[in-house]
């Protein structure tokens, strides 16, 4: 026992010795893994000698790289060298700060880095975007933000020499520079508005007053013209009497949110997005979350024009500014009010629409009690219209009142309701029509007019002496003896619809005329935007309408790309939407949708306008057209080509001088692969004048480039080009084919030229980048569809397209 306890401590020792043997053992072996490094095909692995900057390069043989001598990195390799992303803030000329993504790729020069320690004590992605900024920031102080962020620009054909200026500079650190891309550039917009504020103090005037825009919708010069001699709307007629009135030219279609979108952005549909009554997204009723740039009352809020907006589409929910915004189309929504501590003022001017009596609607139309009372009636739709005409109507006013904004905008959809609902039976009476319905309902529209004059009348005694007013309809409604012979009845009515809308302007900076002017619904943006001192952006497609005003000019001294870019925010979350199956009920008791359950009625084609030479044809004869054109349609649906072909001829012969059987012939001939008699035929169509001709153009050559009839397409589309010069429909067609068939020096001119017609247009940005990656530019490319997907984030296909690209550097 005595010997056990003497020899106990050695043995605690000597346990203790071998163990800490041990750990050191296992120690130096883990040391000595984590210092060797194997050669990789994917990784290229450096290490930087602490003391020296001297570069240890992991090639083909094993290498010891120790940590406590050796700082590491280790890269993605690409064709033998280091690849690597980063972002840089830099700034423009005129101080704005741009956010660039670049793709760098590089070696090391001499195998040894100067500033070694700089590197090592601050890390390498501090160190090379130190360098890469001090070279991009040369090159771009010399560029305005417009410039940096349009891929037209001089600034982008300066590729070559923003690679040599970045690779001189690295050259000096010891890097060599392969390959330098800038992926994307995003400027910082809360700084680019500032910067626009204040440049447009500077060199800009202030406003000119102040700018009312009444919408009357579906207004028509016959209608008011007509109404205007009978002294039914004195006030209209006052003001078209001593301001100035052109024709609003639209597009089509002439879907109410497509073309009030269109107005109040000055945005083609393709860049705004709102191309429907439901959100094609959301499958729910397009609202400001459906719209992708802002609305004329944005751009004037974000510049100090305080702004208020009733009832206008993609209105509300409001971007997160000061404008106040109250109800939405279609449907009276008395909670949507913004914002909200001027909700309790508003809800009490909104009129309930089960308190409007037999007695208020008596007086629109000639029925008794017993006829109000019917559920079935339309009467129903007139009495929610006229609710929400007087809500909209005195919640404006209130809102006017108390707030003196520099923008009103306000829209009396009840217009294009009674148009559709009403128009049948308005005087004269014609054979045909139900004479129950016109006893009834014969002075609805005139009434329903009379009663909007009235309203503008009021208006005209609340509006501050330096306003301008403005009197808009997006497109107009077929009058006359053209005008329909039934109400909707839950069929498609849209067809009612026709160009010309009407503009009306009056105010002390109107130039009164009795000329005829022509103006396009594009250039109501510009011109309000002169009005009110602030500048056109780039990515308008409309021009002022000078001939309207004697002493206001486009503000030419601020330069702006696209108000988009000034906009980062999205629509207030909020819980009160339109409901969709009222919404859909309403659209289709005016026809502004076909009610499925129906059924589908004939649609003759009627709302062409006719050429110059065309004359009218008898009621009888027109019946026989209507019956061939839609018998040629059913035909070919059928597959029966020929006799489709037949009915078809048929219908020309009867009415030669309408575009739809030509065009319908034309694609049943197509079917036939009966190509030279299609394309003579469509020609005939477009003579004859097809509503958007050029569009026709892009669509039925699409046609051959399905089958790889390239030849075919680039044929049609030249030809479409000799007819509609300025379409960049066409012109963005054209070039991608061209590029289809490896013509690519024609292709190149037609692509830049259709980017040059519409600056902002997704499908031209978008062929452009396609063309570039063609040709293995794919630096090039991604400036085009990285601009692409800053207009339109929504394109799943171009964002897998640029991420491909980046890959490709």
């Amino acid at each position: 026992m005595a010997t056990f306890a003497h020899n106990a401590p050695h043995v605690v020792r000597s346990r203790f010795l071998r163990s800490l043997f041990w750990l050191a053992c296992m120690a130096g072996t883990i040391y000595l893994l984590v210092s060797l490094f194997l050669p990789s095909s994917r990784r290229l692995i450096f290490g930087v000698d602490k003391r020296t900057g001297d570069v240890r390069t992991v090639g083909s043989h094993v290498t010891f790289l120790p940590p406590h001598r050796w700082y590491r990195l280790s890269f993605e390799k690409r064709d033998g060298a280091a690849q690597r992303d980063g972002v840089i803030r830099i700034t423009s000329k005129e101080g704005v700060p741009v956010t660039v993504t670049y793709r760098l790729r590089f070696g090391v020069a001499g195998n040894q880095l100067a500033d070694a320690r700089g590197l090592v004590a601050n890390g390498w992605n501090s160190w090379i975007r130190a360098r890469v900024s001090e070279a991009v920031s040369a090159v771009t102080s010399q560029f305005a933000v417009e410039d940096l962020l349009s891929p037209t620009s001089q600034f982008s054909t300066r590729r070559d020499a923003l690679k040599r200026v970045v690779a001189g500079h690295l050259a000096r650190s010891g890097v060599i520079v392969s390959a330098f891309q800038i992926a994307r550039m995003e400027p910082d917009r809360e700084a680019l508005l500032t910067y626009k504020r204040a440049e447009l103090r500077r060199s800009a005037r202030g406003a000119a007053g102040r700018v009312t825009i009444f919408g009357i919708d579906g207004a028509d010069w016959e209608l008011i013209q007509e109404l205007a001699n009978d002294d039914r709307i004195p006030n209209i007629k006052a003001l078209i009497q001593n301001g100035t009135t052109g024709s609003l030219q639209t597009i089509q279609p002439t879907v109410s949110p497509l073309v009030w979108t269109s107005m109040a952005t000055g945005i083609s549909p393709d860049r705004h997005g709102v191309i429907d009554f439901f959100d094609q997204a959301s499958h729910a009723p397009v609202d400001a979350y459906s719209r992708r740039t802002p609305g004329i009352w944005d751009i004037c809020e974000a510049f100090g024009r305080h702004s208020v907006v009733v009832n206008w589409w993609t209105a509300w929910p409001p971007a997160p500014l000061t404008t106040s915004v109250f109800d939405t189309p279609v449907e009276l929504l008395e909670n949507a009010i913004y914002p909200a501590d001027v909700a309790p003022r508003v809800r009490n001017e909104v009129v309930d629409p089960s308190t409007v009596r037999f007695e208020q609607v008596g007086r629109f139309v000639n029925i008794s009690n017993s006829e109000f009372n019917n559920p079935s009636d339309p009467l129903n739709i007139l009495r929610e219209t006229l609710a929400k005409t007087w809500s909209d109507h005195r919640a404006a006013r209130a809102m006017y009142r108390d707030q003196a904004p520099v923008l009103l905008a306000i829209n009396y959809e009840g217009t294009d309701v009674v148009n559709h609902l009403f128009g049948p039976f308005h005087p004269p009476y014609r054979d045909g029509v139900d004479q129950d319905a016109y006893r009834k309902y014969w002075p609805a529209v005139a009434n329903y007019y009379a009663e909007i004059d009235r309203l503008i009348g009021e208006w005209m005694q609340t509006l501050s002496a330096d306003t301008t007013v403005i009197i808009v309809s997006a497109h107009g409604f077929r009058w006359g003896k053209n005008r329909p012979m039934t109400q909707p009845m839950g069929r498609s009515a849209l067809s009612d619809h026709r160009n010309q809308g009407i503009f009306i302007a009056y105010g002390n900076h109107i130039a009164p005329s009795r000329a005829a002017h022509t103006l396009s619904i594009y250039d109501v943006v510009p011109s309000v935007l002169a009005i009110l001192g602030l500048p056109q952006s780039a990515e308008m497609p409309g021009t002022i309408a000078q001939w309207a005003f004697k002493d206001i000019s486009p503000v030419k001294s601020v330069r702006v790309g696209s108000y988009s870019e000034f906009f980062a925010e999205r629509p207030i979350p909020t819980s009160v939407h339109v409901d969709p199956k009222e919404y859909q009920r309403h659209l289709q008791a005016i026809g502004h949708l076909s009610d499925p359950s129906r059924g589908m009625q004939p649609q003759f084609d009627e709302q062409q306008p006719l050429t110059a030479s065309a004359k009218p044809i008898q009621p009888q004869q027109w019946g026989s057209y209507a019956y061939y054109n839609n018998l040629g349609i059913d035909l070919r649906k059928q597959n029966k080509l020929k006799d489709a072909v037949d009915a078809f001829q048929k219908a020309i012969d009867l009415n030669p001088n309408r575009p739809a059987p030509y065009l319908n012939m034309a694609m049943a001939l197509f079917d036939r692969q009966q190509y030279a008699a299609a394309d003579e035929v469509f020609l005939e169509a477009v003579k004859h004048g097809v509503p958007n001709g050029d569009q026709w153009f892009a669509d039925f050559a699409s046609l051959y480039r399905e089958r790889n009839m390239t030849s075919r397409a680039i044929s049609l589309l030249q030809k479409g080009k000799e007819i509609y010069p300025q379409s960049f429909v066409i012109a963005s067609n054209l070039g991608s084919a061209l590029a289809q068939g490896d013509r690519y020096t024609e292709g190149l001119p037609e692509l830049e030229r259709a980017l040059g017609l519409q600056p902002s247009s997704t499908l031209a940005l978008n062929n452009l980048g396609i063309f570039y990656a063609k040709k293995n530019d794919y630096g090039r490319a991604l400036d085009f569809w990285n601009r692409s997907l800053t207009i339109d984030p929504r394109q799943p296909q171009i964002r897998a397209a640029a991420e491909s690209a980046r890959t490709r550097l």
